[in-house]
């Protein structure tokens, strides 16, 4: 099938999915001359999409019809090519895929339930010190503007397990896999499903790779995986006050003090993206500049306020328990955590062990589920996130923290964890 994509001209494809990632591949392929097709379940607002005018619209819909005579089918992440009418045999990828096909720059591939955005945005922040760097993928940046660049040295790619299901021939130069939690069991029909997802980083991996794995992760620290292997434990570089990365002979130590960044869940995230520094040679007082000087991501346990001695903390982004959980641990005084949304699939009663956790509102499609698991916690219920806020100032004493980290996904009252924290910050101010 790789001839396939040698020779594109003409050739019917099909991308699935209208977001950023399907229009800006739908895009690409229009310019290699591909004759294209956009297939979205929802009606389209046309107008409103930034598409090349050679690119056929066919929305409201996955018609069997559209997938016939197909030479390829482009799918984008959030797609489960098992709701489509595919035929038997078509050639059905995914973004990363086609990325790799075009791409010349080195590869670096970082996954993990929790920590690959912030892990990734500090890889690039560090590695652009030296190089053109990249940083796209499920962070937010379509691959294909990879392309838009006149020299691009290292592609730094954050990918999620929906990106890694359609891969073919891909292979990344450096691989990292943070950990591995129980994650979108709403979609995948058991957590080794969704495991084996992110594994499939690896699927052509062969020993001129190097491998980057958390040694502390049952699900990864026996994998059998050809190259070179690094495994990273937090006993291990962590030392008293400091953060201690080396890699062959070169070495950076990092005082804790002075990084802004709160939560010791993101000492990993930290260590991993100086670790990348140092095996591609970018200088220590480059790498020590970008990590003393970053201060968080938002909806990224991002502090939003301190208002008569009660500080409020936005961490939208958690959409899993686990996620949830490294909040919570971040904090040695008392939490009024804010927790709802749709449930993906992992057992709320992770958080019981918190004795932290001074209360628990909870709110959206997972109410009944969070009430049921977390009934020793005695959660209240609120209407909505509004009323969810009022709670928790009401709640509220001096010294304690407001942490607004849903541990579900957004999608039953906003369209996005970014719309949700917005909102949340809006009613803390």
């Amino acid at each position: 099938m790789k001839n396939m994509l040698e020779d594109i001209k003409n050739k019917k494809t099909v991308v699935v999915g209208a977001g950023e990632t399907g229009i800006a591949a739908a895009n690409f392929l229009s310019d290699k001359c591909a004759r294209v097709i956009l297939n979205d379940r929802k009606k389209l607002n046309q107008e409103n999409i930034m598409l090349d005018k050679r690119v056929e619209i066919v929305d409201g819909g996955h018609s069997r019809v559209v997938f016939e005579n197909a030479d390829m089918v482009v799918l984008s992440p959030g797609v489960d090519r098992r709701t489509l009418p595919l035929p038997d045999n078509i050639y059905v990828i995914g973004d990363v895929e086609l990325f790799y096909h075009y791409n010349k720059s080195k590869i670096i591939s970082i996954t993990g339930t929790n920590g690959k955005t912030t892990t990734t945005y500090l890889a690039g922040e560090i590695l652009k010190k030296k190089y053109n760097v990249f940083v796209g993928g499920n962070i937010g940046v379509p691959l294909f503007e990879v392309f838009q660049m006149k020299n691009c040295d290292i592609s730094i790619l954050e990918l999620s397990s929906f990106q890694l299901e359609n891969i073919d021939a891909f292979v990344t130069d450096i691989g990292v896999i943070l950990n591995i939690t129980p994650d979108h069991l709403d979609r995948y029909e058991s957590f080794d499903e969704y495991k084996r997802a992110k594994l499939n980083l690896f699927k052509n991996q062969t020993n001129n790779q190097i491998v980057i794995l958390n040694g502390e992760d049952e699900n990864l620290k026996e994998i059998v995986i050809p190259g070179e292997k690094i495994l990273f434990k937090k006993d291990e570089f962590i030392k008293g006050n400091k953060i201690t990365a080396y890699y062959k002979d070169r070495e950076v130590i990092l005082e804790i003090d002075k990084i802004k960044l709160k939560g010791k869940h993101f000492y990993e995230d930290i260590y991993v993206a100086v670790l990348l520094g140092l095996i591609l040679n970018v200088e220590k007082r480059d790498i020590e500049e970008v990590i003393y000087g970053f201060k968080g991501l938002e909806h990224r346990l991002e502090f939003v306020t301190e208002k008569n001695g009660v500080t409020f903390y936005n961490d939208s982004k958690s959409t899993t328990i686990s996620s949830t959980c490294r909040a919570v641990e971040s904090f040695n005084l008392p939490v009024i955590l804010i927790l709802g949304g749709i449930h993906k699939g992992e057992d709320f009663k992770m958080l019981l062990k918190y004795k932290n956790l001074k209360k628990i509102i909870c709110f959206g499609d997972a109410k009944e589920i969070i009430i049921k698991s977390l009934i020793e916690k005695q959660p209240v219920v609120a209407e909505n996130l509004e009323n969810a806020v009022e709670l928790a100032v009401e709640s509220a004493d001096i010294g304690d923290i407001v942490l607004f980290s849903p541990g579900c996904s957004s999608f039953d009252m906003f369209k996005n964890y970014i719309e949700r924290g917005k909102k949340f910050k809006e009613l803390v101010a």
